[in-house]
């Protein structure tokens, strides 16, 4: 595309925008500069883009009922009504988008319901725009998640025009919702947290929203329950690998997007420069308009403002905090705010309570630095399941070094002119306070080396010792290696594989000789070698976390054993890998868990689930994984009180195939505690029967594992984990 063509592409986005005809001639006034030929293109092209808006005004369905009817059709034909785009009967325009309109429609067969049909609009598809089209029906297609619209079809028209189907989303969009419901701020923060789990859920799939704003997001009541959905991936992007036929990109420079919830980077233009994080930034905008019903910029600025001025407020302005908008609120727009957010004296509190917590949320989701901003939805959610938990939150105030870069950048000819002045009275000060600074700097520096100096030696020390363990080992003297490795701090473990193999030789040592406390001080120390020397997510690394969190829960120290959960969650968190998702799993649920915890390991669920489901992936037709996945699904849904898909779980473990006596006692445990939690005490105890003995078998002295034994040693530890937890609640 050439320079003239591109302005003519941008300036046709932008007045298309604009509904009001007076103010769109205002802005092709202004854009155009006297261009009277630019002019009169771009008056055409919005002609003919109104005009697209006819595009299914049809005659009778008796006479023309497909796409072709469609484009010959007579201009004084009745209602849209009747027209047939493949098994679908067009009801009604419902709405449209940057590419495309969306219309009420009724499935013929094999069933008949009501969807949402979205088709590329006429006078719009050119070859970028259809191509955009295809990614957003391929984008969603990747997705499985409550909140998200579901995609149910997809084809081309007789004419070629793209068109997918989705299943239709009856609700208002969440800011309206909000406030015709008169939610207070904590219904607000619950719907938020669903939201942005949606959005997790679309960045672990590869695809950025790119447009998240209020519009987009649409709620409905089901069984007496908000349930947020978001719509409209129309100008997603993938952020790993290429979706089929994926030939569309965005032309240098253009604005994609609705600029008043664009972060900075995405309205610079650098498509390429465009990562998750600005989904996280639109996610910010979005919760400060939920708490205060305002945007952070003011809309008519937006729109009274060009191209770059948008750029340079959103790049350069930081707006004011939700707490500082609602404390400068007048009467009137007070009692009002109080109205949406449920009238009484709460509002009046409203800014005191957004100080603090919410205030740190929001703004650290908007930072325009995005690498200040939450790293992913998922820990964004996390925060503000925090904030309503009253738990310390992430989040925090901006350090006084930040503050003061922060205003620097907003009065810059000041601090010059006050930075000059004080080179000045600097070099006043003359010589002999010049060598005294240097004196005391070179100190410091003494101080400094000395202290680093002796850091590193004894980090070479650590070393040496982890070298010297290695070398009895490899002679078979465990016991002076471990000796020499007791000596070694869990937190001053060094990070590489000779420690990670030393601790992992001595902590089997002591498991297999019953010495658990011993055990589960080596493991810990594996955990933190292993995790940290090697950044990836392969299964080698997260292996490490099932004998550490095994000998650790074994010996009844919850405390190291919240410190494992912890480090297992946030090292792997964001993994694609189902074998890493079920290792972690079960590496974090060998004791109860909170809801914090269980939220986070959601993630890790969807993961083996869907891999399971598809055979694809890391499973294949591998019976061991399915079955052991099938395992850890039963272990997730129990501990969050899910029985019925508990069960489920548990019962595909055992039907596997695959045979591991470990395994298969643990699956009948889980069934166990679902049969006591569901009032049969009788097959509690008889799957406890079945249990039981195999396991008692393995641990009459200490821990004795024979040839024929499948799987590992902690397998049966975990297994003992569960049915000591059993007993406690169903009894021997």
């Amino acid at each position: 595309m050439n320079g003239t063509k591109h302005l003519e592409s941008v300036l046709f986005d932008g007045a298309r925008e604009i509904a009001d005809p007076f103010e769109r001639q205002a802005f092709l006034e202004q854009a155009c500069l006297g261009n009277s030929e630019l002019r009169r293109r771009l008056e055409r092209l919005l002609a003919v883009d109104a005009s697209a808006k006819t595009f299914f005004t049809l005659p009778p369905p008796s006479t023309r009922s497909d796409e072709a009817a469609a484009v010959n059709g007579d201009p004084t034909a009745t209602a849209i009504s009747g027209t047939n785009i493949g098994r679908y009967r067009l009801i009604e325009r419902m709405g449209e988008g940057g590419c495309g309109v969306v219309y009420l429609a009724e499935q013929q067969h094999p069933v008949r319901r009501k969807v949402a049909l979205k088709i590329v609009r006429l006078g719009m598809d050119t070859e970028n725009v259809i191509a955009r089209f295809e990614m957003e029906r391929q984008s969603l297609a990747l997705m499985d998640h409550p909140n998200i619209a579901r995609v149910l079809d997809a084809g081309a028209t007789a004419t070629g025009r793209p068109y997918f189907v989705m299943e239709l989303v009856d609700g208002e969009q969440v800011t309206d919702f909000c406030d015709k419901q008169q939610l207070g701020i904590r219904e607000r923060l619950e719907l938020f947290i669903q939201i942005s789990l949606a959005i997790q859920h679309a960045h672990q799939k590869g695809v950025i929203h790119r447009d998240i704003k209020p519009s987009n997001i649409l709620v409905r009541v089901h069984d007496g329950v908000a349930v947020p959905k978001v719509i409209d991936f129309g100008i997603a992007k993938a952020t790993a690998g290429r979706l089929e036929g994926d030939t569309a990109f965005t032309a240098f420079d253009q604005f994609i997007g609705t600029p008043a919830y664009m972060s900075p980077e995405q309205a610079a233009g650098g498509e390429m420069d465009v990562d998750t994080r600005s989904d996280i930034y639109s996610l910010g905008v979005l919760l400060y308009e939920l708490l205060t019903s305002r945007s952070p910029f003011d809309p008519k600025r937006f729109k009274e403002s060009g191209i770059e001025e948008i750029r340079r407020i959103l790049r350069e302005e930081d707006p004011p905090s939700p707490s500082t908008v609602v404390a400068t609120l007048t009467h009137q727009e007070l009692t009002a705010l109080s109205a949406d957010h449920g009238g009484g004296s709460e509002v009046h509190k409203l800014a005191q309570n957004l100080k603090g917590d919410l205030d740190w949320i929001v703004m650290k989701a908007m930072e325009k630095d995005r690498q200040r901003r939450y790293e992913t939805a998922n820990g964004l959610a996390m925060d503000v399941r925090r904030h309503l938990h009253n738990e310390a939150v992430t989040a925090g105030p901006p350090g006084r070094r930040y503050r003061l870069r922060k205003l620097v950048r907003r009065n810059k000819v000041t601090f010059v002119a006050a930075t000059l002045v004080l080179i000045a009275l600097i070099i006043g000060l003359g010589t002999s306070s010049w060598l005294f600074f240097r004196e005391k700097d070179a100190r410091r520096e003494a101080e400094v080396a000395r202290a680093n100096e002796s850091m590193q030696r004894v980090r070479a020390e650590l070393r040496e010792t982890i070298a010297q363990a290695a070398v009895k080992i490899h002679h078979g003297d465990l016991l002076a290696a471990d000796a020499l490795l007791a000596t070694v701090p869990v937190n001053g473990t060094p990070s590489s594989l000779e420690a990670a193999n030393s601790y992992r030789a001595v902590g089997e040592m002591h498991v297999l000789e019953g010495r658990w406390d011993q055990a589960a001080d080596r493991f810990a120390s594996l955990a933190r070698a292993m995790t940290r020397v090697d950044p990836s997510d392969s299964d080698n690394v997260s292996r490490n976390l099932l004998p550490a969190a095994a000998a650790i829960c074994y010996s009844r120290d919850s405390a190291r054993y919240e410190v494992i959960r912890s480090m297992a969650i946030e090292r792997f968190a964001g993994t694609a890998r189902p074998v890493v998702a079920e290792q972690v799993i079960k590496a974090s649920l060998l004791m109860p868990a909170d809801p914090e915890t269980l939220l986070a390991l959601e993630p890790f669920a969807e993961i083996i689930e869907q891999a399971i489901q598809s055979g694809r992936g890391a499973y294949g037709n591998d019976r061991h994984l399915i079955a052991w996945s099938s395992f850890s699904l039963a272990l997730f849904n129990y501990r969050k009180g899910d029985d019925k898909h508990a069960s489920e779980w548990a019962n595909l473990c055992l039907a596997s195939g695959h045979p591991d006596a470990s395994r298969s006692a643990s699956a009948r445990i889980l069934l166990a505690l679902i049969e006591h939690q569901a009032g049969r005490p009788s097959n509690a105890r008889a799957f406890l029967a079945l249990a039981g003995p195999p396991i008692r078998e393995k641990f009459t002295e200490n821990l004795k594992l024979s040839e024929t034994d499948q799987g590992f040693w902690f397998d049966w530890v975990n297994a003992l984990i569960l049915l000591r937890e059993a007993e406690a609640l169903i009894g021997e």
